[in-house]
């Protein structure tokens, strides 16, 4: 690295954002979900926490063998990858159950026909489907199929209010990602069920009686069948603390001209519902960041975000401020001669620090959200550590302006709510922030199930993605 010439190479100007300390049980803040969990515990329980955790696998020896596995370490613990077990880490007094289904209706290349079986049998061991929470094990396949064993699972669980988590059997029997996904696999069930495991403690620099709002957005092409194209968008909200709030669903026919209707009444509903159902006192005013990835938002739509959060501000009497965001992918690669992470061997990576932001031009950045990142060690000790190999590429933030719009907080703070985002990794234990922000990437998330319950909506002949969610789901991150 040391002998590339710095002839001709562009200097631009960068500078280091803290990564936020997040909060645990008793507000104690840490640096790591690791280390705070163990130490303190979950930010919160379940208000209506199951009895019992129900692993249904198809019973053959190898996925039995390996389902025994999964039950002892969530029982017991898994070494120091997973110490003390659930109930020790979530605080939560659960049985642990391990339920076969018969191999013979196990069939990957009929979902359909699968999917019921793992259902009845769900059915047949659990009376109350309040009081269980299962897990299915299976084969893996790619998320992104229409008519696989996942999708087609985890749709018939959710239609019916019941959160679910899938293992696969071929990430379970590897010892090596066995071991490291056994504490993200607690932490995920622990979150279906409505726990907060932790919250940001940092926030972003706004004044104690104001509010900001962050809005990840999303849009799908749904082809129903003997039916049109429909535009299918969502909005999903935080707080400035990192917690899930609630979702909306908005569907118009394939016409590029509703898009902008589509935006406008997506923004109104989510903002005003958090407002009406979460803020406990009046704000003085409100920032409602918009987080979005893929297509660009056309003026129109611009306006149609303006105007919606425009119409709240008159109906409530309270400045509402729009900011709009988006965050893409890059092909970009950086490197820190100076970086102070090292290799197993002791040899210099050259991984740039998490929270780097290097600004290309007005309203453009660089935000580094995997390389070299500050974590806490199981003995409490804070020190730079690896989360990526190679050179990782940062994300690209643009700063859209909208039009009659005066901005408030500042480009570093709307990259900081990026950040902060990215800080929120309920998927993850040992990687403290993900690429991605959770605003955008649980969009990601939701695109796969998107289309079967526009279909659902279709047979059914509703016009309301949003009815078709059990009440039960609508305050857990079922789709994560």
């Amino acid at each position: 690295m040391s002998g590339i010439s710095l002839e001709n190479m562009l200097l631009l100007p960068s500078r280091n954002l803290d990564i936020s300390r997040l909060v645990f049980g008793g507000e104690v803040p840490a640096i790591s979900p690791y280390y705070g969990l163990i130490m303190y515990g979950p930010y919160e329980l379940p208000p209506k926490p199951p009895r019992s955790i129900i692993l249904l696998y198809p019973n053959n020896n190898e996925f039995k063998d390996v389902a025994t596995k999964i039950i002892g370490a969530l029982k017991d613990g898994y070494k120091g990858y997973f110490p003390g077990g659930f109930t020790n880490i979530f605080q939560l007094d659960i049985d642990l159950e391990r339920i076969d289904v018969d191999f013979t209706k196990y069939d990957m290349l009929n979902p359909k026909a699968t999917t019921e079986a793992f259902y009845n049998r769900f059915l047949e061991v659990c009376k109350d489907v309040n009081s269980c929470f299962p897990v299915i094990m299976m084969n893996r396949v790619p998320r992104g199929l229409y008519e696989s064993l996942y999708t087609g699972v985890k749709y018939r669980f959710t239609i019916e209010g019941i959160p679910s988590q899938v293992v696969t059997y071929e990430v379970f029997s590897d010892e090596n990602r066995f071991k490291w996904s056994t504490f993200p696999l607690a932490l995920q069930i622990f979150v279906k069920m409505g726990g907060t495991p932790f919250l940001l403690y940092d926030r972003l620099n706004i004044p104690e009686d104001e509010v900001a709002i962050i809005i990840g957005v999303g849009l799908s092409r749904v082809r129903l069948q003997d039916k049109e194209s429909r535009y299918i968008g969502f909005a999903l909200a935080f707080e400035a603390n990192g917690r899930w709030r609630l979702i909306k669903w908005n569907q118009q026919p394939y016409r590029k001209e509703m898009l902008p209707q589509m935006l406008r009444t997506l923004i109104h509903n989510v903002v005003y519902d958090v407002l009406d159902k979460y803020v406990v006192k009046k704000p003085r005013k409100i920032h409602v960041i918009v987080h979005y990835s893929g297509k660009n938002v056309s003026v129109a739509e611009e306006n149609a975000l303006r105007d919606a959060c425009q119409r709240i501000g008159q109906v409530l009497n309270i400045d509402v401020i729009p900011y709009l965001v988006k965050i893409q992918e890059s092909m970009y690669r950086l490197y820190n001669e100076d970086s102070p992470c090292i290799d197993s061997d002791g040899q210099p990576t050259y991984l740039v620090r998490v929270g780097t932001v290097i600004s290309l031009k007005e309203d453009l950045y660089l935000l580094q959200t995997t390389g070299c990142v500050l974590v806490q060690t199981s003995k409490g000790q804070i020190i730079f550590r690896p989360n990526a190999q190679g050179a990782p590429s940062p994300i690209i933030v643009s700063i859209k302006r909208l039009q009659e719009v005066r901005y408030e907080l500042n480009d570093i703070e709307l990259v900081k709510s990026v950040l902060y985002m990215a800080r929120m990794n309920y998927a993850s234990i040992n990687n403290p922030v993900s690429r991605l922000p959770i605003s955008v990437k649980y969009s990601k998330l939701l695109a796969y199930m998107t289309a079967k319950l526009a279909y659902k909506l279709n047979q059914v002949g509703g016009d309301n993605i949003n009815s078709l969610i059990p009440d039960r789901l609508k305050q857990v991150l079922w789709f994560i």
